[in-house]
């Protein structure tokens, strides 16, 4: 559960959308770690995430409309296997059984 919660990405999300949703895209993986940390302390949670796990901790600079681009165009997650939608994990080349 923590080693999935530790693949999301916090990531820029402008000062305007920050500011409506409450930094939820600046502070996503904290989110994900524990969902009842209240907003307001988020920011906290996520320099303490940061110093506490910096070889887990992931943070992109790349604006968010650049990525999602950028994952629309180029999705190496998961792919179409007999009708079904499978993830490919480490090995893109494996196929799953």
């Amino acid at each position: 559960w923590q080693k999935g919660a530790f693949m999301t990405i916090d990531r820029p999300y402008g000062r305007l959308f920050d500011f409506l949703h409450h930094n939820i895209g600046s502070t996503h993986v904290v989110h994900h770690l524990n969902h009842q940390i209240p907003h307001y302390h988020a920011k906290l949670a996520t320099q303490s995430i940061q110093k506490a796990y910096p070889d887990l901790y992931l943070y992109d600079p790349t604006p968010v409309w650049k990525a999602l681009m950028r994952v629309s165009a180029k999705c190496i997650a998961v792919t179409k296997q007999d009708g079904m939608w499978v993830y490919r994990g480490q090995n893109p080349e494996k196929k799953v059984a």
